[in-house]
């Protein structure tokens, strides 16, 4: 993966590779049927992933039963690596594979609601994920959007930017940097495509790649007082010029990596920057919050940590969260708090017998599991009777 740093952002590519990409379970059968070469087909999922910086996303578009229907002995071990490979991210619809779920796996459930029953089960426990949306695309939070039945979708590389940064930018120079920057991955892309040296069953497409434009500091920009409505103004007017500019997708997201967000706290710091004012001063460590919300890593109140506010929601796709709780929460407390979320994030559970994802950064350690407020199930509260005083 190569990295620039500009003034106000970080540019991620991938140099001779796709910075990311996601592709259908029905197009690897194609090439490799589950049913007669299961091993072959994740052997193509294990090189893709491990091209890719940024990662694969498999869209499980198919039914359950090609899974099921496997011997049990193959069965075991097909579902343990495809949710274990390091670098691929299954997505799932449906509660038909939830038998198969026995520990923590890379998994992310979309559906409207939060799942439920045996799913929800695992959900709670930390073990899979879950992404708010429709069932007409797969929002993937990391990535882009998907429709279902597209060919495989890529990506040239990652914009991040913090939202203070948005009114000092020119957005004619980022597109001037992305197209930059696109020219080059293409000519070592089309070195590699010559050489034969790319999986074949994702077949590679120069218009459906895109970029992807990310932002974090949400935090930052709720202390400076600037109402999210301009916020929403600015990258809406980011977003279209690049449109304009690049002819080709763009997918905006927010960034909860937080080597990104302290790289760029401290590049704003060191520099004099202007969208530097809400950051802490030295002698602390001087960086942005990944995401909008509070810091994953601190004790904040779980409304807080997922706050994803409606201007922003109407142009951002969800972001992904990680909540850290001191024990697995109880169905109905989940339900309600859900319910009370006005744009509910990807959210994937964290309890104690789940580890915080990395990196582990020593100037920001992830707090211990029971400093964090715990999420009260307010549908087992005991209201007090009309008569109780006078027993």
């Amino acid at each position: 993966m190569r990295r620039q740093d500009g003034r106000g952002y970080l540019l991620f590519t991938g140099g001779d590779v796709p910075y990311a990409g996601w592709g259908g379970a029905r197009l690897l059968d194609a090439a490799f049927p589950v049913a007669t070469a299961p091993w072959e087909g994740l052997a193509v999922l294990a090189e893709l992933a491990g091209l890719l910086p940024r990662g694969f996303g498999l869209l499980w578009d198919a039914p359950a039963e090609w899974v099921a229907g496997l011997p049990p002995e193959i069965r075991a071990g097909y579902w343990k690596l495809l949710t274990h490979l390091p670098g691929l991210t299954v997505h799932l619809r449906g509660d038909g594979l939830a038998g198969f779920l026995r520990e923590p796996a890379r998994i992310r459930w979309h559906g409207s609601h939060p799942p439920t029953g045996e799913l929800g089960h695992a959900w709670r426990q930390g073990w899979i994920g879950w992404v708010p949306g429709d069932e007409s695309a797969w929002s993937l939070p990391d990535q882009g959007l998907a429709e279902d039945g597209d060919p495989a979708g890529w990506l040239w590389g990652e914009l991040v930017l913090p939202l203070g940064a948005l009114e000092h930018l020119e957005p004619a120079d980022l597109a001037n940097v992305l197209a930059e920057a696109q020219a080059r991955c293409e000519k070592a892309i089309s070195l590699r495509m010559g050489a034969g040296a790319w999986p074949g069953a994702f077949p590679f497409q120069r218009r459906r790649t895109g970029w992807r434009v990310s932002f974090l500091g949400g935090r930052e920009w709720q202390l400076s007082g600037v109402a999210w409505e301009r916020a929403a103004a600015r990258v809406q007017a980011l977003l279209d010029h690049l449109g304009l500019a690049l002819r080709c997708p763009i997918h905006p997201g927010v960034c909860t990596d937080p080597e990104a967000a302290a790289a760029l706290g401290q590049q704003a710091m060191a520099e004099g920057l202007p969208w530097r004012a809400a950051l802490p001063l030295p002698p602390a460590y001087p960086s942005f919050t990944p995401g909008l919300g509070a810091d994953p890593r601190d004790p904040a109140s779980l409304e807080a940590r997922c706050g994803f506010p409606r201007p922003l929601a109407d142009l951002l796709a969800v972001p992904a969260v990680r909540l850290r709780v001191p024990a697995v929460p109880l169905e109905g407390a989940v339900a309600a708090f859900v319910a009370g979320l006005q744009n509910p994030p990807a959210i994937r559970w964290s309890p104690p017998d789940a580890q915080p994802p990395g990196p582990f950064l020593p100037e920001r350690p992830w707090a211990e599991a029971a400093a964090f407020p715990p999420l009260l199930d307010t549908t087992q509260v005991l209201q007090p009777s009309l008569f109780d005083d006078l027993d």
